[in-house]
């Protein structure tokens, strides 16, 4: 039995609305995911065919309650329609690139190595390799991307394209909109077939709820989008059960970008803007934000500051996400200004609801050490600029932890080789002249970054996420008939594989 309830939040004026939600207690959680297991084989066993048809039934029913979700959502986030619009297209469309995906059979990475008598350096078997799914996977879902990071989103689509049943833990933030979510996703499974248990909801604002799934022993990975803080909390719940799991944690992070003299003297102006619309976009909740830019100095940084300042001041954010996020936030700014190391700057105040200032600092990289803070992720809309000699980037860049992004903005024929490949060393994704909040989803994408801004080199976001939840298995000598379809001689799937290297 449930023994509270919760409401929605709505951030403009930070009053409660909506029905009463009940909040999942152990036991509910425990059903939940062993109903999920239930399901296990029938995931795993449906066919690319299948799985490929079931990705696009739960992409109509999103596309068909369009209308009604983003209403939901924009009472429950302050998001702007033309932002949630954008985003529930992207979710349908990260769907529908899954299902192109496993409909090819390319997921299961099929290697079959036949018998050969002559091998060196000893005689080989036949030997037949495919990945499977992992199983039960535990989703939690992120407060910032209410359709693209949350229930359906990039973590809970690419675990049912890889065949496994999914618990994802609501988040309070938007949890009408997690719910109606979950029911367009349940209506997708039921018009191809596939029981409901195979995606669970979890709702509640009790933190204990995190420790009931991430520490039940019929789930087998983790997926996360989120605050450093909870994700480190998941890993030291996956290493302390009797059998660990993997935990694939995206963290956030500061996404440093550099600009050279060089290219600060040709249009300083111009990217003055496009630094604070990055910053500041979204209300600077993504965890794509630059949070720092270096700047070099000299009289060309000079102006790119003063552009900045200038530009700032004209600058209101919606109210951030939550209660939360927005103390949390006003918290490290003003604990930040006290410093007297520190130039502040800055917008216009928005004071309703969970409104706040959008601000920036300016520090010398002398004395960026100094204050912690600094130099930590802040959720809203803040970034820090570090002045810096241009010859001293390569050292700001080796003493900075690892980003999920970093950038580099400098003008043609600049030779930055050395720092382009410290860079490599410490993001995911490296950017020439841009910004990085445009996180595309396509193959070639990495959304992942040295720790602590994730905890694996995989990504979150593309196709490739689709890995997390998938193994390899080995099948040594097998009668035909035993193997799994994807290895059978015969090829009954159509799939391409690699056959004798």
């Amino acid at each position: 039995m449930t023994s509270s309830t919760f409401q929605a939040v709505d951030p403009t004026t930070g009053t409660a609305f909506g029905e009463q939600i009940a909040e999942a207690s152990a036991s509910d959680v425990a059903g939940l995911i062993s109903r999920a297991v239930a399901t296990t084989s029938s995931m795993a066993n449906t066919t690319p065919v299948q799985r490929a048809a079931m990705l696009r039934a739960i992409a109509e029913s999103i596309e068909n309650s369009r209308e009604k979700l983003i209403e939901i959502t924009m009472r429950e986030t302050a998001l702007p329609n033309g932002r949630l619009t954008g985003e529930l297209s992207r979710t349908v469309f990260q769907l529908e690139q899954f299902a192109k995906l496993v409909e090819t059979g390319a997921h299961y990475q099929a290697i079959i190595d036949k018998p050969d008598a002559k091998w060196i350096p000893a005689p080989r078997p036949d030997i037949r390799k495919a990945n499977q799914g992992l199983g039960v996977v535990g989703i939690f879902a992120a407060s910032n991307f209410p359709f693209a990071f949350s229930v359906i989103g990039g973590d809970s689509a690419s675990a049912l394209a890889a065949g496994c049943p999914v618990v994802v833990k609501a988040h309070p933030s938007h949890p009408n909109t997690c719910r109606a979510m979950r029911d367009a996703v349940i209506a997708g499974l039921a018009k191809v077939g596939i029981s409901g248990d195979a995606f669970a909801l979890v709702e509640g604002i009790n933190p204990e709820i995190t420790h009931w799934i991430a520490s039940h022993p019929d789930i087998n990975a983790i997926g996360f989008t989120g605050s450093g803080k909870v994700g480190k909390i998941l890993l030291e719940i996956s290493t302390q059960r009797q059998v660990p799991i993997p935990v694939f944690a995206e963290m956030g992070s500061l996404n440093p970008v550099f600009f050279s003299s060089k290219v600060l003297a040709e249009k300083a102006e111009e990217l003055a803007k496009a630094a604070i619309d990055s910053a500041t976009l979204g209300s600077g909740q993504f965890c794509t934000k630059p949070g720092i830019l270096i700047v070099p100095t000299g009289a060309e940084g000079d102006v790119f500051i003063a552009e900045i300042e200038s530009y700032l001041a004209t600058i209101a954010v919606a109210p951030l996400l939550n209660k939360g996020i927005a103390d949390r936030f006003v918290s490290a700014i003003t604990d930040l200004a006290k410093s007297a190391s520190l130039k502040t700057f800055a917008g216009k105040a928005t004071e309703a609801g969970f409104g706040v200032t959008p601000t920036v600092f300016v520090v010398d990289w002398a004395d960026a050490f100094k204050n912690k803070e600094l130099l930590e992720e802040h959720f809203g809309p803040t970034t820090i600029i570090i002045r810096a000699d241009f010859a001293k980037f390569q050292n700001v860049a080796e003493k900075l932890e690892g980003q999920l992004t970093a950038s580099l903005h400098v003008a043609a024929g600049e030779d930055v080789a050395k720092l382009v490949s410290s860079l490599t060393q410490l993001a995911g994704r490296v950017i020439m002249n841009g910004f990085p909040t445009a996180v595309a989803v396509t193959a070639a994408m990495q959304h992942g970054g040295q720790w602590p801004a994730s905890s694996s080199h995989t990504t979150s976001v593309g196709l490739d996420s689709i890995y997390r939840f998938l193994r390899p298995v080995a099948f040594q000598n097998f009668n035909d008939e035993l193997l799994p379809l994807a290895l059978q001689e015969a090829n009954p799937l159509g799939i391409n594989r690699v056959i004798n290297g």
